[in-house]
């Protein structure tokens, strides 16, 4: 069995015989090329919006572990200026460093039977934060040195910077998180982006062995339904989806159901309109009768017009090699 991309499908669904002439010999258009142009394009925004959103987060998570840094320096000078004893303050300091210990230790034992992923998570961090605070104020506690005067300022100014790092990581932050924003809003993308088919990030090719089937959709929404691929269409906005868009879909609806996970539904997107098409069980079973039908014409079966629209006929780039064009 031959394997055809979800795109030779939708040219196939078009016209089964324009499809047929195309692959004796490819016609490239204007249109296109603007069209293979504005996916790149849009490509490369989605791609910028994941990575400012995942180096806006990396940003913030250090912004945080800095103050928290800078906050137990803080403290610890105050302390040491606070006492001159330093057998008490390694006292005071030691059992402020055992509870640290022990609240990572409670939370990395309800962490290993958290059965939600995102508690997980959560956990994990709130570990990190007494480890940390542990470590520092035990390195403290230890009454080797007499810590003078000079020295609990230089805690004092260590804090200082630090909180100037974090204030300015934030910032940094914020920045990316309000330009990754306007480029959502422009994109008109509002969830989770799992996969980017086109442009600097393009994604990799997606298979069907089962159905002989390969593509790379536009891109694929992360919902709370599951995963939903994405079409952007360029050319003129129909009156309602076309059928060899809805089957273009569908493929792609396939490929990432295989490969990725459960997908409800896919969006077809037109400029100024979206029809979301439900990934049902009458559209497999007619993706898979359309591709029984291509397979038969690839393996040597005669193709033929599908339609009665002169008008049709004539916006197709095949038209002067086709022997059944209508007038």
């Amino acid at each position: 069995m031959g394997s055809v991309s979800a795109a030779d499908l939708e040219r196939y669904c078009y016209c089964p015989l324009s499809w047929q002439l195309g692959r004796e010999a490819e016609v490239r258009s204007e249109a296109l090329a603007k069209g293979s142009a504005r996916h790149a394009e849009l490509g490369d925004g989605l791609s910028s919006i994941v990575l400012e959103e995942r180096n806006a987060g990396l940003l913030e998570r250090a912004a945080v572990w800095i103050s928290i840094l800078a906050t137990a320096l803080a403290i610890l000078g105050l302390f040491h200026f606070s006492t001159s004893d330093p057998v008490l303050r390694g006292q005071v300091l030691s059992a402020m460093a055992l509870v640290w210990i022990l609240l990572a230790t409670i939370i990395l034992y309800r962490s290993a039977s958290a059965p939600d992923p995102s508690l997980v998570e959560g956990r994990e961090r709130g570990i990190a934060m007494f480890a940390v605070l542990g470590i520092a104020t035990s390195l403290n506690a230890v009454p080797v040195f007499e810590v003078t005067h000079d020295q609990v300022v230089a805690y004092q100014a260590v804090s200082v910077v630090l909180l100037l790092m974090a204030s300015f990581s934030l910032y940094v932050s914020n920045h990316m998180t309000e330009r990754a924003g306007r480029t959502r809003r422009r994109a008109k993308v509002s969830d989770g982006i799992a996969y980017i088919g086109e442009g600097s990030g393009q994604g990799e090719v997606l298979r069907s062995l089962d159905l002989g089937l390969t593509g790379r959709p536009d891109y694929v929404l992360e919902t709370d339904e599951g995963l939903v691929p994405v079409e952007v269409k360029t050319g003129r906005t129909p009156r309602g989806p076309l059928f060899s868009h809805i089957l273009q879909l569908a493929a792609y609806c396939q490929l990432v159901e295989e490969n990725r996970g459960a997908v409800p539904y896919g969006i077809i997107r037109y400029d100024g309109r979206e029809d979301v098409i439900p990934f049902d069980e009458r559209l497999r079973s007619l993706l898979r009768a359309k591709l029984g039908d291509m397979q038969e014409n690839l393996d040597g079966a005669p193709a033929h017009r599908n339609h009665q629209r002169p008008g049709k006929c004539r916006s197709c780039s095949r038209r002067e090699r086709c022997p059944e064009r209508l007038e």
